[in-house]
């Protein structure tokens, strides 16, 4: 649905790092509030910023003034998997702190940063339920709508599991249980990461790898920040990898037909991949939070051969899960604070040999994969409906 249309005090739209609207949301909330009018709100609210947002905060923009219904909208900065619980926890507690009764909340991240619908829902269900328990304040109506079909059953879903159950104490452990459980037969083996018995704990829990560890080990494991959800013995990954890379950065794919790659003269063309990550502030898992970064504009090239193909579904998937990049410094220039690859090689040149990142490379389509497969990228993971759009 459109949530500029909902009779609520406050509505809430993502927005970038840098506070940029989508052209269709800004396009939706100009039209919904009049002439001129969320503009000037809008520009109201960023003068009063005394510094940048990072993910999962908002901008509050007071359009009581306007012809949009709702009294408040709340941009919140794209949050990733990892900050979603935080933004939403933003969201109902300002709307109570100003006394509104009702909130109109999307699946914050589910399309350009890749957030996964079901991800983003459960968090925000989860949030909506732990606020319940403690006080709502004056909040007395949320409603969850978003443009996609799939968004809004996840809403429902995750809302009749929170809330026909109130006993859900133990629900806080979700993610780690849905990949975790108790084993069928416990293996007469050690846990590789305490190095004692399996035996001497009372509770196990085996991977879908079908490696056994105690529970409080492997939670404690998963746990760690700094630990990717893989298993600790086999390194199977337990969920989908992501990456910090900007969320303005844009792909598109072209297909040259009058190019051929020097090693791949067989092949009828070339796909040609544009990167475009424009200049923005690093967040606070980036180098330096709150400093500005440099963006970059990046081309590569992959033959459209049967493997090549498959090489692209997988960066563009890798992409779409914010791998390709990251910001640091960069060790070819010494520029700090600037957009670098994220240890996945790109063939940025046609020609010239491994030595100046061209072809001919016969390992290349290989090795790349292996670098993706080392980010947790692998060809099960990607979707057989994933969309690839050619420019």
């Amino acid at each position: 649905g459109n949530i500029t249309e909902e009779k609520v005090d406050v509505i809430c739209v993502s927005v970038g790092s840098t506070l940029e609207h989508s052209r269709p949301v800004w396009n939706a909330l100009a039209k919904a509030c009049g002439t001129g009018s969320y503009k000037s709100a809008y520009e109201n609210a960023r003068g009063s910023l005394t510094s940048w947002l990072s993910r999962g905060e908002i901008l509050v923009v007071d359009t009581s003034k306007s012809k949009l219904s709702a009294n408040y909208v709340f941009l919140v900065v794209h949050p990733d998997v990892y900050h979603l619980e935080h933004a939403y926890r933003n969201i109902f507690r300002e709307a109570a702190s100003r006394g509104c009764k009702s909130v109109a909340v999307p699946g914050l991240g589910c399309g350009l940063i890749g957030n996964s619908a079901h991800a983003s829902c459960l968090k925000a269900c989860e949030v909506l339920h732990q606020t319940a328990i403690e006080t709502l304040g004056s909040i007395q109506l949320v409603v969850f709508i978003d443009v996609k079909e799939n968004v809004v059953q996840q809403f429902i879903a995750q809302m009749q599991a929170k809330f026909e159950s109130m006993s859900s104490a133990n629900e806080r452990g979700s993610d780690f249980e849905s990949f975790a459980k108790p084993p069928t037969n416990l293996l007469e083996d050690d846990c590789v990461i305490c190095l004692c018995p399996l035996f001497e704990s009372g509770e196990v829990s085996e991977l879908p790898c079908a490696h056994q560890f105690h529970k409080s080990c492997l939670e404690e494991f998963l746990r760690n920040p700094s630990t990717k959800k893989r298993c600790p013995l086999c390194l199977r990954y337990l969920e989908l990898p992501l990456g910090n890379q900007p969320s303005e950065a844009r792909m598109s794919i072209t297909k040259l037909k009058h190019i051929k790659l020097p090693g791949h003269e067989d092949c009828g063309f070339v796909y040609e991949i544009t990167y475009n990550v424009p200049n923005g502030i690093q967040d606070e898992t980036h180098i330096r939070p709150g400093k500005p970064y440099k963006g970059t504009f990046r081309r590569a090239y992959v033959p459209g051969t049967s493997e090549g193909t498959k090489v692209l579904r997988l960066l563009k998937f890798a992409f779409d899960r914010r791998l390709i990049f990251t910001v640091g410094d960069s060790l070819t220039t010494g520029a700090k604070n600037t957009v670098v690859w994220n240890n996945i090689h790109h063939k940025t040149n046609i020609s010239g040999g491994p030595l100046h990142y061209g072809y001919p490379d016969p390992d290349y389509l290989s090795r790349v994969k292996e670098d993706l497969s080392a980010m947790g990228v692998t060809e099960d993971m990607v979707p057989d409906d994933m969309d690839i759009s050619f420019s």
